[in-house]
């Protein structure tokens, strides 16, 4: 019921006025949503980050060549409102874990998926791509991003961009970035014999940047991709 007109806004007198914002829980980890721990709450607003792919590694480049791994794609993110008299006794809370790096000559792995039960679901970014050794001018493709899949706003992250390179040098690709999150940058070098690892993303749900590797340098791993989180606030 609403504050009677008059009153003063003290605890005493807020007691029993709905709507009001009660607190927030943040699950950093897989857990239990349980209603009865929020006796007072009616509603909430559910956040839901999918983590971000891992960068694409690169091969040792051979003399007067390059190999440079496109960057991981970031984490979808989806939001919902819900009645909790609609929720289970208890919703299973799933954090998804951020992509690996691709090891040397390898794809980035894949961002996992997020969700709260089934009402509330992101999946997570794809992998960069591996960056062979090549004298020539090219590049690869970055990760696809993750999307929103169930709620009432569903976001997309941003895909993985590209790397590049020709003759001896180049620059691997950039991570998406998430909703929540920005993605880990590409790592660039004017100098042969170098091995740069790809950048990690940012907290929470970037995707990670890419390895390169010029003329004569060792492999690369990418960057790893980030974590994502659930957000849940709770409303009277």
């Amino acid at each position: 019921m609403p504050l009677e007109p008059g009153k003063p806004l003290t605890n005493a007198n807020l007691e029993g006025v709905g709507g009001g914002f009660i607190d927030s829980v943040v699950y950093t980890a897989s857990g239990t949503f349980t209603k009865a721990s929020f006796p007072t709450a009616t509603r909430v607003r559910v956040r839901v980050q999918a983590a971000g792919g891992g960068g694409g590694g690169a091969a040792a480049a051979a003399s007067g060549q390059h190999a440079c791994g496109g960057g991981g794609g970031g984490g979808g993110h989806a939001e919902a409102w819900l009645d909790l008299s609609a929720l289970a006794t208890s919703e299973t809370v799933t954090i998804g874990a951020g992509g690996a790096g691709g090891v040397g000559g390898a794809n980035g792995t894949a961002g996992g998926n997020s969700s709260f039960g089934s009402a509330c679901v992101a999946s997570g970014g794809s992998g960069g791509i591996l960056g062979a050794s090549s004298a020539v001018a090219f590049g690869v493709s970055g990760g696809s991003p993750g999307v929103g899949t169930v709620g009432d706003l569903l976001l997309s992250g941003a895909a993985g961009t590209a790397s590049f390179g020709d003759g001896n040098l180049g620059i691997s690709g950039t991570g998406g970035s998430s909703p929540m999150g920005g993605g880990g940058g590409g790592r660039a070098s004017a100098t042969t014999a170098q091995s740069l690892v790809g950048t990690a993303s940012g907290n929470y749900g970037g995707g990670g940047g890419g390895g390169l590797s010029t003329s004569t340098g060792s492999a690369a791993n990418g960057g790893a991709g980030a974590n994502g989180v659930i957000i849940v606030d709770l409303y009277a």
